[in-house]
């Protein structure tokens, strides 16, 4: 925020400052010596007189529509920003009764959110049983920011509370699960590798129609919806967004060396900041902690369906167990590789007889070798 508040500064004294060259020109244009005509005053060559021109507001349109410009776009980055202060301190509070409640170190033990700009903030929680910990993000307009807000408006992005929980990685079998706003869904599948890969779009009477469920194994599915979470996802006015159950990464991996976290991330929408929107919000947030027990707890699979979801991440990081089985020969052949090259320096030291005893036996060795590699072509 003091970063933003600084630029603001820096950017009404240009303003001030290329408003004061303009009307500095104004004057050297209007304010000047003429010359009265030779007819009416004879004057020498050499002299001439001055005659002083009236200034009015008109010949400073253009520079005082510069200063009001900038003093409203500091007006409205102060306004702005005491506004989502406001706000955040509103959201702040039921956040941080859920967080107290569920981990026991909380922010920096003092503040719960973070300011990372005039409308952004973050949180971190770390302490509970069955996760490692929750960073989030809360996401308000940029009411400072004119044009930002204005693109907002235009796109419709709403306030939202972002969170993502990293899970305990042994105490659950892996599995992809998702629920997302219909006009989401199309680009959550595009862009994320877990879902396009793992997940199927099933259909279910049961949930509201603006909602799309992806999911990779209809017995956790079912399990899921048994929760509580039918409930939310039935409910057409539902402050959730978002919700995603994975052990896969989210990105395609380039290398076999990729982390497969265990993680349950959800998007929350911010409503109208009243007492029953909070309520439900805070109830919400509640029941995400909840599913964080759950899932480890409550969620007991077929036989069969852990023998099938371990198949698909066999196939699906096939290629990756390929890479691991390159880069170990790559890695023995190196070794090997190093090794020789010592031994034929240290050869490179002996006498002729020794040499001789030791070419010798490295050529028994390397026909030895020969003719097994013969015997398992046959085999």
């Amino acid at each position: 925020m003091l970063r933003l508040f600084r630029l603001s500064l820096v950017t009404l004294s240009c303003v001030a400052l290329l408003a004061a060259k303009v009307i500095a020109d104004e004057l050297e244009d209007v304010v000047g010596e003429v010359t009265l005509p030779a007819a009416e005053t004879p004057v020498s060559p050499k002299s001439s007189q001055a005659v002083a021109v009236e200034l009015t507001f008109t010949n400073f349109k253009m520079e005082a529509m510069l200063v009001a410009l900038a003093i409203g776009l500091v007006a409205n980055y102060f306004y702005g920003s005491r506004t989502n202060t406001q706000l955040s301190k509103t959201w702040e509070k039921p956040i941080a009764e859920v967080l107290n409640a569920n981990f026991s170190l909380v922010g920096d033990g003092k503040r719960v959110l973070e300011w990372d700009s005039a409308a952004d903030m973050l949180l971190y929680a770390s302490g509970r049983r069955h996760c490692k910990f929750v960073q989030g993000h809360l996401m308000l307009k940029a009411r400072q920011d004119p044009v930002s807000l204005l693109n907002d408006l235009v796109a419709n992005n709403q306030e939202k509370l972002e969170m993502e929980i990293v899970l305990n990685e042994d105490e659950f079998v892996g599995f992809v699960f998702a629920a997302v706003q219909r006009k989401r869904a199309k680009a959550l599948n595009r862009d994320r590798y877990d879902i396009s890969t793992f997940t199927k779009i099933v259909a279910n009477d049961k949930i509201s129609p603006k909602l799309v469920l992806f999911s990779e194994n209809a017995d956790a599915t079912a399990q899921l919806l048994e929760s509580g979470l039918g409930d939310i996802l039935a409910d057409n006015n539902s402050l959730l967004e978002e919700l995603v159950i994975t052990d896969s990464p989210a990105e395609k991996p380039d290398s076999h060396e990729f982390k497969r976290d265990k993680k349950l991330s959800v998007v929350i929408r911010l409503p109208e900041a009243t007492n029953n929107n909070i309520a439900q919000f805070k109830e919400l947030l509640e029941f995400v902690f909840y599913l964080v027990d759950y899932i480890p707890e409550g969620i007991n699979l077929r036989p069969e369906s852990v023998r099938k979801l371990a198949k698909t991440r066999d196939e699906a990081f096939k290629e990756f167990s390929r890479m691991v089985e390159q880069d170990k020969q790559e890695a023995l052949a190196k070794a090997l590789s190093e090794k020789r090259r010592i031994e034929l320096e240290q050869v490179g030291k002996m006498s002729p007889e020794q040499r001789r005893k030791w070419e010798e036996k490295d050529r028994k060795k390397q026909l030895k070798k020969e003719q097994s590699k013969r015997v398992r072509r046959v085999k």
